[in-house]
């Protein structure tokens, strides 16, 4: 068995990202078993870059994009160790990251994943992200978002939900969880969490493991487009619903089932209004044509169940980015959205 684990890269047309990453994660070659690229059906230079540049990287060539989940489950199956690192293209781990997140699993054997801290790599003292949690319309909120790196909580704990920018598996845990390779983006590492969650495992938030984040997804990212695309708005809606119906027992959603309405005709409202209503519509289609495949992920899910909902799902402040919520009216509708959701929450979760 190896007792250092695979550092596994992601990459989908991400050269440019590679020409940092790389030799950063080169330079920490010592806390690797191997470097492993897991590349998406690049059309860029990627591949042609790294075998040239850098042939001591083992590639694993997809080839069509199937997206990030379906990577990482190529990764889960090709690693060389049962542990592995995976990071996106645009990450740099600190010194040191890799150590403090195999002491975690080591520490915990319960947990199946250990997350970073994830710095911006152009502010690295304010925190990205430090772990997530599972909101109960569906949604990831993630936490310490914004905060300086100084002010956030710093004893390691146990989270709900995971981001996959910089995290730590153990494959040998995972109790038959995988990635859902119907999501291409977004809530794919919600899903999995979830998935993991409801089997019994643990998720780690390491706040002494750190990671920078550059620039995000070529095409996806609002930091690098300046505003939601098309597929972004689209996998945003189906897969929060593919999360609701694979994951959510059907006492749960019967009980949520009023705020979930309220939430679902905003959500409308703002598609509509924004100009993204083709993006609903095709969701709702998808939905609608693939109805048994869901039930049948449904099906696995919930024979998978070992943790109840009401040990897992959160409140707290609807986690929508500020971008959806501009104008004044905006703002205040918003506010009148995330008090109703609360108080809602109060009302129900001793019966969850």
């Amino acid at each position: 068995m190896c007792l250092r684990p695979s550092l596994c890269i992601i990459n989908y047309n991400g050269v440019h990202h590679l020409r940092r990453s790389l030799p950063a994660a080169l330079r920490l070659r010592s806390a690797f078993a191997e470097i492993l690229l897991v590349d998406n059906g690049s059309t860029d230079d990627s591949l042609a870059y790294v075998q040239s540049r850098h042939p001591e990287v083992r590639v694993v060539a997809l080839a069509v994009n199937r997206g990030a989940g379906a990577a990482r489950n190529a990764g889960i199956r090709h690693a060389a160790s049962d542990r592995i690192l995976f990071i996106d293209n645009d990450v740099q781990l600190a010194p040191g990251c890799a150590e403090a997140l195999m002491a975690a699993l080591d520490r915990h054997p319960e947990a199946a994943c250990a997350a970073a801290t994830v710095l911006y790599a152009d502010r690295p003292r304010i925190v990205q992200y430090d772990g997530a949690g599972a909101h109960y319309l569906g949604l990831m909120s993630l936490q310490h978002a914004e905060l300086p790196l100084a002010a956030r909580r710093t004893r390691l704990r146990a989270t709900n939900s995971l981001v996959t920018c910089c995290f730590l598996l153990d494959r040998r845990r995972l109790a038959g969880a995988r990635f859902d390779q119907d999501m291409l983006v977004y809530f794919d590492d919600h899903d999995f969490a979830l998935a993991l969650r409801r089997r019994g495992r643990l998720l780690l938030a390491v706040p002494e493991a750190l990671a920078y984040h550059g620039e995000g997804t070529e095409g996806l990212s609002i930091r690098r487009l300046g505003g939601y695309s098309e597929m972004r708005v689209f996998q945003l809606i189906r897969n929060r619903w593919l999360v609701l119906a694979k994951h959510y027992s059907l006492r749960t959603l019967l009980l949520i089932a009023p705020m979930l309405l309220v939430f679902e005709a905003a959500q409308l409202s703002v598609a509509l209004k924004k100009g993204w209503g083709r993006s609903w519509w095709r969701a709702a289609v998808w939905m609608w044509r693939h109805r048994r495949r869901v039930r049948a992920k449904r099906r696995r899910e919930q024979r998978a169940r070992r943790v109840a909902d009401g040990a897992i799902l959160e409140d707290g402040p609807l986690p929508l980015r500020p971008e959806l919520a501009a104008s004044p009216a905006e703002r205040w509708a918003r506010r009148l959205l995330d008090g109703a959701s609360r108080g809602y929450f109060r009302l129900i979760r001793r019966w969850l």
